[in-house]
C-alpha cells in the first residue's frame, strides 16, 4: 500500500531519512520538468533539482499540509527558479498535448493533420505571455485547480481564470485557420 506525502513527511520529520527517498522518486520527474522548462541544458535541469530536493529537505518542517504536496514542492521549485536565477524573459511549460483520439487512429489523412495541428499548438503556446503559459501547463497539463495554481505562483484565482480565459481567446484566433473537420 503507497503511504501518503503527509504520512511520509511525518515519517521523515521524526528521524527515517529513507522516507525521503520515496518522496525524491515521487516527485523527481515533475521537478526536472520545472527545470528543463527554465534551463535549456539537461545537465543544467538536473543541477536545479537537485538543489529544489535539498530545500524540500531543509524546509519540510515548515509544509503544514493545508494544500497538497504536489502544489507545495511545485511553488518551491518555481520559485527557486525565478528568484535564484532571476530569469526575466523565458519560455514556460509548453506542456505536453493529449494522445490522439481512437477516432482519428486508422485514418492516415487524419493522423497527419492531427499532428499538424498539434505542432501548431504547441508553437502558439510559446507565443502566449509567459503568465498565460503558466497557468495553462499548471491547469490543463498538469491537472492543478485553480486554488492549488494561486498556491503555486502567487497568482491570485481571478488572475489565473482570467488568462486562461484570455489564453484560450488569443489560441482560437491565431488557429482559427488551422481549424479543420
Amino acid at each position: 500500500m503507497e503511504q501518503s506525502d503527509n504520512s511520509l513527511i511525518d515519517f521523515i520529520l521524526n528521524g527515517d531519512k529513507e522516507c525521503f527517498r520515496i518522496l525524491i522518486d515521487r516527485y523527481k520527474e515533475r521537478v526536472f520538468y520545472v527545470g528543463k522548462k527554465f534551463f535549456s541544458n539537461p545537465a543544467d535541469a538536473e543541477d536545479f533539482s537537485q538543489e529544489v530536493f535539498i530545500r524540500v529537505y531543509e524546509r519540510l518542517g515548515s509544509y503544514r499540509g493545508r494544500g497538497s504536496f504536489a502544489a507545495w514542492i511545485y511553488r518551491l521549485a518555481f520559485n527557486l527558479a525565478v528568484n535564484k536565477y532571476h530569469i526575466k524573459k523565458r519560455t514556460l511549460f509548453e506542456g505536453e498535448l493529449p494522445e490522439e483520439t481512437a477516432s482519428h487512429a486508422y485514418i492516415p489523412e487524419e493522423k497527419v493533420l492531427d499532428s499538424l495541428y498539434k505542432e501548431k499548438i504547441r508553437e502558439e503556446l510559446k507565443v502566449l505571455p509567459p503568465g498565460y503559459q503558466l497557468v495553462f501547463n499548471l491547469h490543463y497539463f498538469e491537472g492543478f485547480t485553480y486554488p492549488e495554481i494561486s498556491n503555486i505562483t502567487g497568482f491570485p484565482v481571478g488572475t489565473i481564470k482570467s488568462h486562461i480565459y484570455r489564453g484560450k481567446n488569443l489560441l482560437k484566433e491565431r488557429l482559427a485557420v488551422y481549424e479543420y473537420e
